[in-house]
């Protein structure tokens, strides 16, 4: 089955603004993880879609929640939302049984200096995907999807 190629350009749009967003939380807050989830690591986003990230640092240690935001907004491209955690919050959220459904249906880990691949893999199983292989899929897609 060919996609249309708008459709797939989205795709990788997206990819290269979370791979983007990684770089410059590392940059900024030193270690961090990064992992897609939702409908752009399932593939079947919509216009409307949200890029969504789960973002785990401990920088965020000491910082209420919601100021947590106002430490990285400038470092979001627009469209993406994030889920900003500690590396103990990540442990405990992955507990939870809608976090590992939504984690079991798709997962890309787009940067892992936390080294919690093993942990997401437990739980999605081969639907965790590297960033480069989730890349290497959506270019050959690309290759192969059609104009309409």
């Amino acid at each position: 089955m060919k996609i249309p190629r708008k459709r797939v350009e989205a795709w990788l749009e997206a990819l290269e603004k979370a791979r983007k967003v990684g770089e410059n939380l590392a940059k900024s807050l030193g270690r961090v993880t990064v992992i897609l989830h939702g409908s752009y690591a399932r593939g079947d986003f919509n216009l409307w879609s949200d890029i969504d990230l789960l973002v785990v640092s401990d920088a965020f240690r000491g910082v209420r929640v919601l100021d947590r935001y106002d430490v990285v907004s400038e470092l979001l491209e627009p469209g993406v939302e994030a889920v900003l955690l500690t590396p103990q919050e990540f442990e405990e959220l992955v507990k939870k049984p809608s976090w590992r459904h939504a984690l079991a249906r798709g997962a890309v880990m787009v940067r892992d200096d936390y080294g919690f691949a093993d942990v997401v893999r437990r739980i999605a199983g081969s639907r965790l995907v590297s960033y480069s292989d989730m890349l290497r899929k959506v270019k050959r897609l690309l290759r192969e999807s059609i104009e309409l």
